[in-house]
């Protein structure tokens, strides 16, 4: 998981991934970052959550792509990040590698 970590602090890892990335630690989730599924960067995976993290519309394809792959595209904006997202809810421990 260091590495996980490292990866997002130094590449260009925006405010929002970096306050995911700490309810992430916070709660123990394990998880893999800046992951490539298909040729698409993903922020983050958790299990089988493709999680991103931006401040723009989801991508459709991206999201089908995702499926396709077995995977559940998650989508936060940074505006939700960066209010008091609840984790719990989404029940990631569960799903953790």
């Amino acid at each position: 998981m260091r590495t996980q970590i490292n990866r997002v602090s130094r590449k260009s890892a925006t405010k929002s991934e970096r306050r995911f990335l700490e309810l992430l630690k916070q709660q123990r989730i394990k998880f893999k970052t800046k992951v490539k599924i298909g040729g698409r960067e993903i922020d983050f995976l958790v299990g089988s959550y493709a999680i991103d993290i931006d401040c723009h519309e989801q991508d459709p394809e991206k999201n089908r792509m995702l499926v396709a792959h077995g995977f559940i595209p998650i989508h936060f904006s940074n505006k939700q990040i960066n209010k008091n997202l609840n984790l719990d809810a989404y029940k990631f421990s569960k799903w953790s590698f």
